[in-house]
């Protein structure tokens, strides 16, 4: 402007002037004036120096409290000397903090030369401050926000109208439920639950129009598998209107989450169980233990002393016989316990030796017939014929059999029967099978029985006496050999204990 009074004034100085302006002088006006209402505007000398200036660029730069304007926030040395023989354009950005809010200044410069074409400055224009522009590059600055952090959770998101169609769905969605996100755009979001009830519960849960969080959803994925969710949203409303518009949240997959937390529960029920079954066995074993130790004590120190049956006496050699039935029960139980131990600790060493069917099963069947006789028990065997040889290790396969017999004579009533078979399955497995007309095993326990240390009932367990490792010891016998025991019982019918010897150890 004050190029423009300076013009007026040496116009109005001039005696011979015209009264009106001339048309040079008008020109000039207007160009200072054009100058005036332009972008801001300055030039820099090859010094670095503002050599001249608009009046929008002098205005700036006392907003932004600046006494040689918003260039000296530029790097005007280096553009200078990029400049100096171009003449393309140089363009810089500039980030100034004006009225209390962050803003992004675009200069875009040219290089000046003089007549002769020597390179003498630049020009610089600053794009003026539009809000609108700043408004849409913030917009498109928190959509790119937006689109990193949907990308990079883990969780899927989701948009709906009011009925719960989906309108929008995360890439997300596909890893982990097999679907594009344009095959779930239309659908009702509710639809994606496993079951009728779950829809229900999603959509009365929505239709609150209160948010919500960790809403647990079971969705049936693309290829059938069902996965457990964690949906939390919040209902949307126009500004304008204050109308109800849709709903939008999350997803999260805690599938994994629940299986590791199901199972470091059964891992603490099993140890828990385990514990009380070791509790369990001490206290019985202070019982079996003590049983034959009294017996032993008890008629050695009758002998001993010669109370009861003096030398000579008959009675003598039946004492003699219950000190032997005790202490070889006595025996028993600590082989069945140094065994499992073994077992364990992976220091159980087989020795094998093939032999027939009938060798290996004749001296358990010897020992165990007088014992079922007594109790009133029919023990017979069932062997086809042709039956070929087996490689086991015959110690151990004989404590299978014995147990496998004293268990079902111990569980089996009088008048009851007991029958030892063998045969081949279909697998080529030869099969080594006790099958009795006992108490049985409730269903719920067959699985329990065969851990050590385990009796089904207490009640039981103090009827029939025993550790409560014979099956857990079959068992761990026959996974030893490569094989595996086959418990198949009724409660109040029977049981059939089967060990299955693989087709490589047959003949």
């Amino acid at each position: 402007m004050s190029i423009a009074r300076d013009k007026l004034r040496l116009v109005k100085s001039e005696p011979n002037a015209a009264r009106q302006p001339s048309a040079d002088q008008i020109k000039q006006i207007f160009a200072q004036r054009l100058f005036d209402f332009a972008s801001p505007l300055y030039m820099v000398d090859r010094a670095g120096r503002i050599t001249w200036s608009n009046l929008p660029y002098r205005q700036l730069g006392e907003r932004l409290a600046l006494r040689d304007g918003p260039a000296s926030l530029l790097p005007l040395t280096d553009m200078l000397s990029r400049a100096e023989g171009s003449d393309r354009v140089i363009r810089r950005d500039i980030q100034i903090v004006l009225d209390g809010h962050q803003r992004i200044l675009h200069a875009h410069h040219v290089p000046l030369t003089d007549r002769h074409g020597r390179h003498t400055g630049i020009a610089g224009l600053i794009e003026p401050l539009d809000n609108a522009l700043e408004l849409q590059a913030e917009l498109a600055r928190a959509r790119e926000r937006f689109d990193d952090i949907v990308r990079l959770t883990s969780d899927w998101v989701w948009e709906t109208d009011t009925d719960l169609t989906i309108t929008l769905i995360s890439d997300r969605v596909t890893k982990v439920l097999g679907y594009l996100p344009q095959e779930l755009l239309g659908r009702p979001l509710n639809e994606l639950a496993d079951g009728e009830a779950g829809r229900r519960a999603l959509k009365q849960r929505c239709m609150a129009l209160t948010p919500f969080r960790d809403h647990h959803l079971e969705v049936l994925t693309k290829s059938g598998d069902t996965r457990l969710f964690l949906l939390s949203g919040v209902p949307t409303f126009s500004h304008e209107t204050g109308g109800h518009l849709g709903f939008r949240g999350t997803a999260s997959d805690i599938t994994e989450l629940m299986r590791r937390e199901l199972s470091l529960i059964q891992a603490k029920e099993a140890a828990e169980m385990a514990n009380r079954a070791k509790s369990d066995f001490l206290a019985n074993m202070s019982h079996e233990l003590r049983t034959p130790l009294n017996s032993i004590i008890g008629f050695a120190d009758l002998l001993n002393n010669q109370l009861l049956a003096p030398a000579g006496d008959p009675r003598a050699q039946e004492y003699a016989a219950d000190i032997q039935t005790s202490a070889q029960h006595l025996l028993a139980m600590i082989n069945d316990i140094l065994d499992l131990s073994k077992i364990e600790s992976g220091r159980l060493i087989l020795n094998e030796e093939e032999t027939s069917i009938e060798m290996l099963c004749e001296p358990a069947l010897r020992m165990m017939q007088d014992r079922a006789r007594a109790a009133g028990i029919t023990l017979s065997t069932d062997f086809p014929t042709g039956l070929p040889l087996i490689t086991v290790d015959h110690r151990l396969t004989r404590q299978i059999l014995l147990n496998l017999l004293s268990n079902a004579v111990k569980f089996t009533p009088p008048a009851g029967s007991i029958v030892l078979r063998a045969y081949r399955a279909e697998g080529g497995d030869l099969v080594l099978e006790v099958e009795d007309t006992g108490i049985g095993i409730p269903e719920q326990d067959i699985d329990r029985v065969l851990e050590p240390f385990v009796q089904v009932e207490s009640h039981h367990a103090r009827r029939y006496g025993g550790t409560g490792l014979g099956l857990a010891l079959c068992r761990r016998l026959a996974e030893l050999h490569g094989g595996r025991l086959a418990l198949v019982s009724t409660a109040g019918k029977g049981t059939k204990v089967g060990f299955h010897i693989p087709p490589e150890r047959v003949r």
